[in-house]
């Protein structure tokens, strides 16, 4: 569930008032997972997602930011200091938030997104944003000012608008071919 304002925005680890409430809805029923390299494991853990209930897009970019971070809650690994990262989050969803713990206006939820997407570029973390779009809603203000690199500089090089599921394999494919051109000279 998402943390208390305005820890729901930022990447705090765990400490008084900056906890991970937790609640495993029912409409969520596939359970996180840490970064790995249990490619058997991450698949079965995507295969086991169903949609279903209402769209919460902040919580999954603000688990992502997590995943990028050293220590609490996923505890991933210190980063190597003799090696240059580029941190990476892409969010896919159908592209309307719908509910988030405190609202049920798509307004308000989008308002405390674009928060959290400014705090995550301004740590210096790229956001991919792919909107799957298959029921006709309207294209996603918000996912489009989430992509890119700089706080409230919307990037349509990072935005991906797709039409159908069929789209997504290229769509990660684009993506993954442009972050391997990525090199680094003296």
């Amino acid at each position: 569930m998402d943390r208390d304002q305005n820890y729901d925005t930022m990447n705090t680890s765990p400490a008084a008032g900056a906890l991970f409430p937790a609640d495993q809805y029912s409409s969520c029923p596939a359970a996180m997972m840490t970064q790995s390299y249990d490619w058997t494991a991450l698949n079965d853990k995507v295969d086991a997602m169903v949609a279903a209930g209402n769209t919460n897009q902040a919580i999954g970019l603000a688990w992502g930011w997590q995943s990028l971070s050293s220590g609490s809650p996923l505890n991933t690994p210190a980063k190597d200091p003799n090696y240059q990262y580029q941190d990476i989050i892409i969010i896919l969803s159908d592209g309307i938030n719908t509910q988030d713990r405190w609202y049920s206006n798509s307004t308000s939820i989008d308002n405390r997104q674009r928060v959290l997407c400014d705090n995550i570029k301004n740590a210096g973390v790229t956001i991919y944003a792919i909107q799957v779009n298959t029921s006709n809603d309207p294209t996603s203000s918000v996912l489009q000012y989430c992509a890119g690199t700089r706080a409230t500089v919307a990037d349509a090089g990072k935005f991906y608008l797709l039409t159908t599921p069929d789209q997504i394999i290229t769509a990660f494919n684009q993506i993954g071919t442009g972050l391997s051109k990525l090199h680094l000279s003296n």
